[in-house]
Formats: C-alpha cells, structure tokens, sequence
C-alpha cells in the first residue's frame, strides 16, 4: 500500500505552465485508423476517470486484445490520473500519443504509463517535471509516481530522474526515440517474440556505448492494421528498422522495408542494387521503390515474391536486408532472424492495413 499524500499535495500536477491546463478534460469518442477510439484531451480534472469507465465499452477492441486511448493533455489533477490508471488497470489499453499532440505531466508519467500497451507515434511528444506543492517540488508525491511506474514495468530511474529534477515551472520533452531508448513504451508482441525490456539511453548514459539492437520483431500500426518491425541499429533508432506489412487490397502480396534517414530522391538516385536474402533463397533489383514516409525518413520498398512468401513466414530463420549505394555512400546492410519472432510475422501478415491514414487521421488514398 502506497503512503497517501496530503490532499493539498495532491491536489494537481502542476505542468510548465498554469495556463496551458486552461481546457477542462474531456473523453471522447471518435474514428482513428479505421477504428472507435477514445481520446483524453484537456486538463485532467474531477471525474474524468468515471467518463472513462462509462465510455470504455464503446471502444473497439483491435486484433492485440486492447481498446485504444488517444493521448492529448498537459497534466492536471494528479489524484484523478491515478484513478484514470485505475481503470486502465481493470480493462486494458493501449495508450497512445498520436501525431501532433503532447501528454506532459500527470499525462505522460501516470496515465500513459498505466496502458498495457503504449506508443508514441513519430510526432507525438511526452513531457515529464516535478510533482510540485505551490510550485515547489515535492518529493513524496515524485515517488509515489516512481512506485506506479514500477508496477507498471517501467525502471524506476526512467521516471524518478526527471521528476526529481525537473523544476514545477519547467518541463523536458520527449520525442518518441526518447521514450523507446528510456524504455517507457511496450509494443504489441514484445511477449510473443521475447523482446527483453530495452532501455539503451540509460544504458548508454552508464556505460557511454549504445547496446546491440534486439532481432526480435514487435508490431505496430500500419493504417488501420498492423506491421511487424525490427530495429536493426538501435532498439530505438528508426534508421535501418525494417518493416514487414500488407494491403487487404492486395492480396496475396507481401512486403519488406527499410527506413532510411532522408530525401527519398536523393536516396534513389544512390542507390545501385538492393539484395533481400534468407539461408535458403534471395532477390534483388536496381529499381526499389522508394517512398518519403515523413519529413525525416523514406523507405526503400521490397515486394516478397509470392513463391518466397510461405517459407519467409513460416521457416525462414534469418534475413539480410542489403542496400548498395554509390560512392561516396557506404552500403546499409541490416541482418536479423525471424524464428523467435514467427508469431509476430504471420500476425502482421494475416492483419494487413485496408487504408493509410496520414498525421491527422485522415484517409490516404493509395495510387
């Protein structure tokens, strides 16, 4: 049993700014990839916590078991977050932070923490500070969120350091590469696959060397489905992560890619030959497709050929995934296995995506 702190103390998880909690917290229900979700936005006040339980069975439950909760709030109450965990707890969540929007204070270090499952998509953010008691940093109540976070399957130094440290008035930002190498999120499939808690920002901080990336796959969303990913330099880096999906519109057909940091143009006029190879068979080309997925990364594109499909899935145990570049550029070869992870595999091949959605949850049509 956790030591409950003063009502005062509790009364609010004061984020970097008392204006910026000016919107009363609100639980909505709406359309996200395809599915119903549901979002928090606003402050997190009073009650809040029964507007979540009222509204949880309207929400979807997607093909991993959970409903989704849409992330977007600066903070609030920190009482009411706790008990917004508590039903967390009874019925289980992904929480989200979805692009463009931010989850700071009570938001980012009680509620996202508390989902089964949760994820920062490429331009969401998480802001972290000091439990604060008339702006004052208050030390009990920075524990109590370490204890919660502990139970949750989150370190406690990947809480309490920026908690502790961080000022009432201020706030650090996180981007999602900060919350996977601090080891706060937990994708879909890491059980499946026997992905090992990662946490290579703090391992990198101790020992100042980034650890080897795992070869165990997880699962993300792709569209309104899921793909199965590896990252091959980092377990939180984007560079050189490889991606496996599909298309119910497609049928039949499979793909890999890579991701690569930079202008898609620049990339494919670099490019030579991209090589794709198990143990027992390959194939190649020197015209990849190659697309700019966002701002900051383009994929290089690599279709399974159908014959190849059944055993990659089902026996294939490792894959070189290589791409030769022109002078003065390096080749980029990322290697993995895929025996431990073959429940992910099938599982992002047998729930392919049926619409893209861009960074605002429109849909994209595909060409």
């Amino acid at each position: 049993m956790t030591v409950m702190l003063s009502a005062l103390v509790r009364a609010f998880f004061v984020c970097f700014l008392a204006a910026s909690l000016a919107s009363a917290g609100t639980i909505n229900v709406e359309h996200w990839r395809g599915h119903v979700v549901l979002r928090l936005s606003g402050e997190i006040t009073t009650g809040l916590s029964e507007d979540l339980s009222s509204k949880a069975n309207l929400a979807d439950v997607w093909a991993d078991g959970t409903k989704v909760l849409l992330l977007d709030s600066l903070g609030g109450e920190v009482d009411e977050a706790f008990r917004i965990s508590k039903v967390l707890d009874a019925t289980p969540f992904h929480t989200v932070v979805p692009n463009e929007a931010s989850c700071a204070s009570a938001c980012g270090s009680i509620v996202f923490v508390a989902g089964k499952f949760r994820t920062v998509e490429p331009f969401g953010r998480i802001g972290q500070h000091s439990c604060s008691r008339n702006g004052i940093p208050d030390q009990s109540c920075n524990e109590e969120i370490t204890r919660h976070a502990v139970r949750h399957g989150v370190s406690s130094g990947s809480i309490e350091a920026f908690v502790t440290y961080t000022p009432p008035e201020k706030i650090i930002w996180f981007s999602r590469e900060d919350i996977d190498g601090w080891g706060l999120s937990r994708y879909p499939g890491e059980e499946e696959s026997g992905f090992e808690k990662s946490e290579p920002r703090v391992i990198k901080m101790l020992t100042g060397e980034m650890p080897l990336a795992q070869s165990a796959w997880r699962l993300d969303f792709w569209g309104d489905g899921y793909r199965a990913f590896n990252r091959t330099t980092s377990d939180a880096e984007r560079e050189m992560q490889l991606n496996l999906f599909c298309y119910e519109s497609l049928p039949g057909r499979l793909f890999l890619t890579m991701e690569v940091n930079g202008d898609a143009g620049v990339i494919g006029r670099a490019i030579r030959k991209v090589t794709v190879a198990t143990e027992s068979f390959s194939w190649d080309t020197a015209t990849p497709y190659i697309n700019q997925e966002d701002i900051k990364v383009s994929v290089v594109v690599m279709e399974v050929p159908k014959e190849f499909i059944k055993p990659f899935l089902t026996s294939s145990k490792q894959m070189v995934f290589n791409i030769d570049l022109q002078s003065p550029y390096v080749p980029m070869r990322a290697t993995t296995h895929l025996a431990r992870s073959r429940k992910n595999l099938l599982f992002a091949a047998n729930n392919c995506a049926h619409q893209d959605y861009d960074l605002t949850g429109k849909p994209i049509p595909r060409q």
